[in-house]
């Protein structure tokens, strides 16, 4: 089986899903079966909502949609909202 590149935007959109179900419902079976998964898609979810537990914020470092029009090259997520 192959398996496809994720793209910056592909990782934005899970990222942001799963810390909005995690905000909501931090004890979601499904969220949790994902993050329990022993391969990379379960780490990186792992880190993605223990980084938001740390922080409180939602990942800004994807290279997508309009960042060049920021001086950081980076969209908040406040900024992503609007």
């Amino acid at each position: 089986m192959g398996k496809h590149l994720k793209t910056s935007m592909d990782e934005k959109v899970i990222d942001y899903l799963a810390i909005e179900l995690y905000k909501s419902d931090p004890d979601n079976i499904v969220l949790n079966k994902f993050m329990n998964m022993k391969n990379e898609e379960g780490y990186s979810l792992t880190k993605t909502i223990n980084e938001f537990k740390k922080t409180g914020k939602h990942p800004d470092h994807y290279n997508t949609d309009g960042t060049w029009k920021y001086p950081s090259g980076k969209i908040t997520f406040e900024e992503f909202k609007l």
